[in-house]
Formats: structure tokens, C-alpha cells, sequence
């Protein structure tokens, strides 16, 4: 079997990291894997780092320099691509992926089967209106997702929270969407950054934008480092909010209690050493943040929303809150930084169920389980 993914690389996150996971497990599980990596030239550094990663691991990969996504010439590339493979199934992944999908197959009489995994929305909507679905405006994104699911011919969501949204919001799908969860392998780490003896850390890792819910704890500042001895509230990632983040801790006063590492590698050296991970996100479509920190066995809190809803286990793995009381938030933190137990047994409860449920072995045999499904 033989299967292309298509993506436009940007960045390396959560989708990227998913990819060098997935693809080479596949690849092992005997399914012939290729990447079309399809990138603007201001990103050409980035997407010539993420093709490396995957040319080390013996992946194929097929690079398209483009001017605009919507271009006419970028689909007569890839019908060129596909003319001379014979692939499967085009398995593309966000907005734009599927809309070449949907295209090649409407317009360009393309036979290759189309897959497409839902991994999240348009940023901003997404955030305003992740608990409410049937209120989404119907936006130019929102047209071109109608345009684009009910002819793709295979969906499954990251999420159940994620399938539910789409459903929600009016999106039509060809099929029935299946769910498969994201499952990760993590090596062992050892390691940490160093902290201060006396100090309770938390962490907030991910993207510095505002799905991600920041401003939500930071207000809260202030209040955590009067009644927390040794607060520290570390900042692990880097983005469009930056400045705005950083001028906040500047204004109130709190850069004696708040660190921004700006981006790094890999975030689970800042993870071993914190004693709380916080995920005040609005939505996430699956969250790797928190497969991430419970690696670690580090206890998570977040609100009870899209994507973390079906990773943190309330009273369990960590906790969760009603969405979007940052008050509750911040006093869920103050109640276990005096419970040191209590955050150990979920942190050792949250390593256990990453492991055997969110397993790469779990996603890799759900996934081909799929495409043999499709092809028949």
C-alpha cells in the first residue's frame, strides 16, 4: 500500500512532531510512506529541517515551492507528482491539504483515494467558539471546509471533541468520521533544567498565541506568588504573543516569578523539573503538551474543554476545570502546591495511561486498520 502525506510546512509543532513519529512507524509497519512537503520561500529553512528529519529516517519526500496556496500551477504539480506514482491514497492534513485533495479529485478527475485527519479549525474561531460549534460564523474558511469534507472520502478527527465541533458547526462529511487518538513514543530522559531549591514551579508549554489561554494564568500572578512560597511560573515556547506577554510580566511587576525560555527542541527537560503543568488552552485538537508532560509523570490542570477533556483524567492523571474559570484555575493550583503527594500519584497515574493508551504502537495499527478499511 502506498500512501502519500501532503503538507504545507510552516513550523515545527504539533502536526510536524506527529509526522516524525507516524510516518516511520508506518514505513516499519509495511506501508510505503512518501511527504510531500509544499512551502512558500520564506519558509524554506524551516520545511528543509522538517524534510531532513524524514529523509534520515529513510522517508521519501517531494518539495513544492509555491508563491500562493491557492495557486493554479502548485495543483497542476501535484497532479503531475501523482500521474507518476501510484499512490493509494492522498492522506493530506489541514485546511489547505485538504483543499488540494478536494480539488485534484472534483476538478482534475484525479482517481487517487483521499484521506484527510482533522487536527483543528481556524485559529481564532476556534478559540471564540470551541464550546459552541452551532454559533460559528460562516466565514470564508468555514465555505471552503463545506466545499472541501463532503468530497474528500476518508475523515477521521484527532479527537472526539474535534469531530463533534465540525459536526456542530454544519460541516458535511463524505463518510462517517472515525476517531484515532495521537500516540507517541518518548525516550527516557534523565536530565532537567536546573531550578532554584524551594521553589514550586509551573509550566505552561506551547505556542505563544492566544488559543493557548496564557493571559489566563498570568493574571493570576500575583496572587500565586503571595500565597505560594517560591512561585515560579515558566513560559516554554515562543510566538506572536510574546511581546505582549512579556510587557505584561514587565508592567506588573512579576519577572521576579515569570521566565520565558523562548523555543526549544524539546520542552521535557523544562517538564521533568516543574512540579505542575498547566494547559490553560481554550481548545487543542489532541494536545501533545500534555502526552508531553505526563511522560514525565508530571500532573496536568486544565479546563474541561476540546482535546484536553480526553487526555487529563479528573482527580486521576490531574484535574480539570469548569471552562473558562481562571479563578478556580488559580486556586486549584494554590490547593496542590500544598498537596506534594497528591501531585506525585498523578503524575505516576498520567505516565501509565500515556503509555498504554496514547501508545505510537495504538496510533500506527489504528491507522493501517483504516486504510484497509478505505480500500475496501
Amino acid at each position: 500500500m502506498k500512501v502519500l502525506f501532503v503538507q504545507n510546512i510552516e513550523g515545527i509543532a504539533g502536526s510536524e512532531k506527529y509526522f516524525w513519529q507516524l510516518l516511520p512507524a508506518l514505513k516499519q509497519g509495511g506501508i510505503d510512506v512518501s511527504f510531500l512537503c509544499v512551502y512558500k520561500k520564506e519558509y524554506n529553512q524551516i520545511s528543509t529541517t522538517f524534510c531532513d528529519y524524514l529523509i534520515q529516517k529513510d522517508i521519501p519526500v517531494h518539495r513544492i515551492e509555491t508563491k500562493s496556496y491557492l495557486s493554479l500551477g502548485l495543483l497542476l504539480k501535484m497532479k503531475k507528482l501523482l500521474n507518476r506514482h501510484n499512490f493509494n491514497f492522498i492522506h493530506s492534513h489541514l485546511i489547505y491539504a485538504d483543499f488540494w485533495s478536494a480539488a485534484l479529485r472534483t476538478f482534475f478527475r484525479v482517481k487517487t483515494k483521499t484521506v484527510s485527519t482533522l487536527h483543528g479549525y481556524q485559529e481564532n474561531i476556534y478559540t471564540e467558539f470551541c464550546l459552541k460549534p452551532q454559533q460559528v460564523p460562516k466565514n470564508k474558511y468555514y465555505r471552503v471546509a463545506r466545499f472541501t469534507y463532503k468530497r474528500i472520502d476518508h475523515v477521521y478527527s484527532c479527537s472526539e471533541g474535534l469531530k463533534n465541533f465540525f459536526l456542530g458547526a454544519g460541516v458535511q462529511f463524505k463518510n462517517q468520521v472515525e476517531v484515532i487518538h495521537h500516540g507517541f513514543d518518548y525516550p527516557k530522559i534523565e536530565i532537567g533544567i536546573k531550578n532554584s531549591i524551594g521553589e514550586f514551579v509551573c509550566a505552561i508549554p506551547g505556542r505563544l498565541i492566544p488559543r493557548k489561554g496564557h493571559q489566563l494564568v498570568l493574571k493570576h500572578c500575583k496572587e500565586l506568588r503571595e500565597k505560594i512560597a517560591g512561585f515560579k511560573l515558566v513560559i516554554i515556547g515562543d510566538g506572536e504573543l510574546r511581546v505582549d506577554l512579556e510587557k505584561y510580566v514587565f508592567e506588573n511587576d512579576l519577572r521576579d516569578c515569570v521566565v520565558f525560555t523562548g523555543n526549544v527542541g524539546d520542552v521535557r527537560p523544562h517538564l521533568v523539573v516543574a512540579d505542575l503543568i498547566l494547559i490553560p488552552s481554550y481548545a487543542e485538537g489532541l494536545p501533545l503538551v500534555i502526552f508531553e508532560a505526563m511522560s514525565v509523570s508530571k500532573p496536568v490542570i486544565a479546563f474541561k474543554t476540546i482535546g484536553p477533556a480526553e487526555v487529563v483524567e479528573d482527580g486521576i492523571t490531574g484535574c480539570l476545570i469548569k471552562p473558562f474559570d481562571d479563578n478556580k484555575f488559580a486556586d486549584k493550583i494554590i490547593e496542590l502546591s500544598k498537596s506534594p503527594q497528591e501531585l506525585r500519584n498523578f503524575g505516576a497515574e498520567g505516565k501509565k495511561l500515556v503509555e498504554n493508551k496514547f501508545s505510537l504502537t495504538a496510533m500506527t495499527k489504528n491507522t493501517i486498520q483504516f486504510y484497509q478499511t478505505c480500500l475496501n
